[in-house]
């Protein structure tokens, strides 16, 4: 793995929402399938598995991984080459005693160290509206995929009510790292106003799907 800033996340200071996650996922990372949050983002990753593609060759990376399965499921598509990175150590021992011709790592979603240009695909699954500030991650996402590499994001979709419930009363309880959830126009406006066009956009059940690529700078 190249790295450009090695070991630049345990230097940055860790905010609550990453200290609540590190402390619910270390937790749970032995049996996180099996877990409320484990199943939703199973019925997520079945319906992103559906709409990526990849070919030989190319580096993916799955950013907050989790158990792992999501990036592994992907790796069944090509001979191509797979990487995770989650914030939660335990969860990264797990997914290299599972799956060990994927690349793991700990890293969180706001400072991602891999090389400028190194990913032909980027995915977030469930994961975004953990982060303090996702404006870095789409930063982050561009910097890291090649000129035209594809960002995949995947979200809840929940209707203005049940959001406002989860944002304010819900997630504050869990406690388990969670900030705001995304409406579909604030996470679309997130791509456009980070360099991405958009290619695709999925909405089924409660959940979003939204893929762009990543627009090369101006010569």
């Amino acid at each position: 793995m190249e790295r450009v800033r090695k070991n630049l996340t345990r230097k940055r200071k860790v905010n609550k929402y990453e200290k609540q996650s590190i402390k619910k996922y270390d937790r749970t990372a032995s049996n996180y399938d099996n877990t409320v949050d484990g199943r939703y983002t199973a019925k997520v990753k079945k319906l992103l598995i559906k709409h990526i593609l990849v070919n030989d060759g190319d580096k993916v990376l799955d950013v907050g991984c989790g158990s792992g399965d999501l990036i592994d499921s992907i790796n069944q598509l090509a001979d191509m080459n797979a990487y995770g990175i989650d914030i939660s150590p335990q969860m990264i021992t797990e997914c290299k005693r599972k799956y060990q011709d994927i690349k793991f790592s700990v890293s969180n979603g706001e400072t991602i160290d891999f090389d400028d240009n190194y990913f032909d695909v980027v995915v977030i699954c469930c994961v975004l509206h953990h982060l303090n500030n996702p404006q870095n991650f789409f930063k982050e996402a561009h910097r890291i995929l090649k000129p035209n590499g594809k960002l995949i994001v995947a979200e809840p979709n929940y209707p203005p009510v049940i959001k406002q419930i989860a944002d304010y009363v819900v997630l504050p309880l869990l406690r388990a790292g969670d900030n705001k959830l995304f409406t579909h126009r604030k996470l679309t406006k997130l791509f456009v106003n980070n360099n991405f066009a958009l290619t695709q956009t999925i909405k089924k059940n409660m959940k979003q799907i939204i893929i762009g690529e990543a627009i090369p700078p101006a010569p």
